[in-house]
């Protein structure tokens, strides 16, 4: 309102007045006023009051420390000269109520007073819905002391929880400044009635507004906020995600928030660095503003993956796919970071020792590093020789797959000594396969050999337990005797018929070394025997 339409505001407002001549001269944030005291004080009961004693001193004083616009305290002027179409809005609602609840503007005073008419609207028009709410709960930042005297804080709070509950989708509160978000936050955590993921959304929205994306120039805001942030958050693994933590973990850092904040954000972080990806683990290792995108460090990196061995050693669990997952993540990351130029030697040889350690004995091939180093060492062509030696200084060739082996032999950015190195592990590799497979294979001839073995034996067991039924048979006197006999006999002589031809039998008939059953003796040449057959002893004749 300019100060045109002001001032003309100030002259109706004397019209409609039984004096002419203001007695009471106010100014708000630099806006004079000129009011009649008795039109304020049918309204309001303190004004009445101080009226009554005669202390105009005390009443100026009153007046001055009213927390409102000028806007907003021409409506509370209106109203007392007599205007009943106030224009109330989800933006004044709560100045106007706090003013009235200041001045005593109450129904017990005169009726159909101002404290009533903004708590109806406040009821009918701006708590149903969502957004008025959260409009005019900002709005009476500036005097959370006199809105927690009303009443307000917590019948806002209440109202936006009780919707949240109902509708956790609603969670958006990322334009309400931190003094009253998070005191919000923590009673939306306490209700239980909202699940923890949407409490973890609205908090992350919250720290992408005014701790990442926030200008560099509101330092002070940002670390609170970051502060804030850490408290709300739940600790439970794999709610929150690593890009965010990690996020986090750096901006505490670097706004220097309290060791509290950081520590907060490393532990949730050692619970589950085996969810992360490379490109996470990337904005551990960057720099600040301009070098936000480069690698300029490694120890914020090795400090996780640290606290990551540290919390798991210490839980009693026989699983390792932690360990597995957090070792190729390593391999994956140094890979990423070789391709950068800005990493210096040092920062690569000391990533690449991390992740071969943290593969011992958990990853079979080290193919990973010599990729990596394999990057690295394109992306790095000024290297002279010595340097290329302390690069490949952490590769071990015997853990290389023959696969790697092949890339690496061929590879003719590795030192030549690293190449030897790798052709002659190619060369074990390939001795031990050789190795294995003649092994497999005589092992699988025995196998056979035992089973035909095993199944001759099998005839004498039926002979004998033969031997035991028939003289059973015969204590018992059965007239049936001889055609049990019979019958037993009759099964093993045809059991004795069936002969299993095994499989090394199979394979020296095939190169020649048995023609005939006739001829196996005479015409054989291989070092192999025939095997004997084990007599059978007969009991019937």
């Amino acid at each position: 309102m300019s100060d045109l339409d002001r001032k003309n505001n100030n002259e109706n407002l004397n019209l409609m007045s039984e004096s002419s001549a203001p007695d009471l001269h106010i100014n708000i944030k630099g806006v004079p006023f000129h009011l009649h005291k008795e039109m304020l004080a049918k309204r309001s009961s303190k004004v009445s009051l101080l009226l009554e004693r005669n202390e105009i001193d005390e009443l100026r004083l009153f007046l001055r420390e009213i927390e409102a616009d000028p806007e907003t305290f021409e409506l509370i002027v209106r109203f007392c000269y007599g205007y009943e179409k106030l224009k109330f809005s989800s933006d004044n609602i709560v100045s106007v109520l706090c003013i009235a609840y200041y001045l005593g503007m109450t129904d017990e005073h005169s009726s159909n007073n101002l404290l009533g008419k903004a708590s109806e609207f406040l009821e009918v028009r701006v708590l149903p819905c969502w957004n008025e709410t959260v409009i005019a709960l900002r709005s009476g930042t500036k005097s959370l002391d006199k809105l927690a005297d009303v009443g307000l804080v917590d019948l806002f709070f209440d109202t936006l929880i009780e919707k949240a509950s109902y509708d956790p989708r609603l969670l958006d509160l990322i334009t309400i400044p931190l003094r009253l978000y998070e005191p919000l936050m923590i009673l939306a955590v306490k209700s239980s009635s909202i699940p923890a993921e949407y409490i973890v959304s609205s908090v992350c929205k919250y720290a992408k507004k005014w701790v990442f994306d926030s200008e560099e120039r509101f330092l002070g805001q940002k670390k609170e906020a970051i502060e804030a942030v850490e408290r709300l958050l739940p600790h439970k693994r794999g709610l929150i995600t690593c890009e965010f933590l990690f996020e986090s973990l750096k901006h505490s850092i670097w706004l220097e928030a309290s060791s509290e904040c950081r520590n907060g954000f490393e532990i949730r972080i050692s619970k589950q660095v085996d969810m992360a990806k490379p490109k996470d683990l990337k904005i551990l290792s960057r720099g600040y503003g301009e070098k936000a995108e480069s690698f300029e460090d490694i120890k914020l990196v090795k400090t996780v993956v640290t606290s990551f061995y540290s919390y798991y050693e210490n839980q009693d669990s026989e699983d390792v796919s932690h360990f597995v997952k957090v070792a190729k993540l390593l391999e994956e990351f140094l890979v990423l970071a070789a391709s950068e130029v800005s990493l210096k030697l040092e920062a690569f040889v000391e990533l690449a020792e991390m992740a071969v350690a943290s593969s011992q004995g958990i990853l079979t091939y080290s193919d990973g590093i010599y990729r990596g180093i394999d990057v690295f060492l394109e992306s790095h062509r000024y290297l002279t020789e010595s340097e290329k030696m302390e690069v490949c200084k952490v590769l071990e060739c015997s853990k290389l797959s023959q696969e790697g082996c092949e890339q690496a032999g061929k590879n003719q950015r590795l030192p030549l000594r690293i190449v030897v190195q790798v052709l002659f592990a190619s060369q074990l590799q390939i001795r031990d396969t050789v190795a294995k497979e003649i092994k497999g294979i005589e092992e699988k001839v025995d196998e056979e050999e035992g089973e035909e073995e095993e199944e001759e034996i099998g005839v004498w067991s039926d002979e004998d337990e033969m031997e035991k039924m028939s003289n059973k048979l015969l204590g018992l006197e059965i007239e049936n005797h001889e055609c049990v006999v019979h019958r037993l006999k009759k099964k093993t002589k045809k059991k004795k018929k069936k002969k299993t031809i095994s499989v090394w039998r199979q394979v020296k008939r095939k190169f020649g070394c048995l023609t005939s059953p006739s001829s196996v003796d005479a015409s054989c040449t291989c070092d192999v025997k025939k095997t004997k057959k084990k007599k059978i002893h007969h009991f019937y004749k």
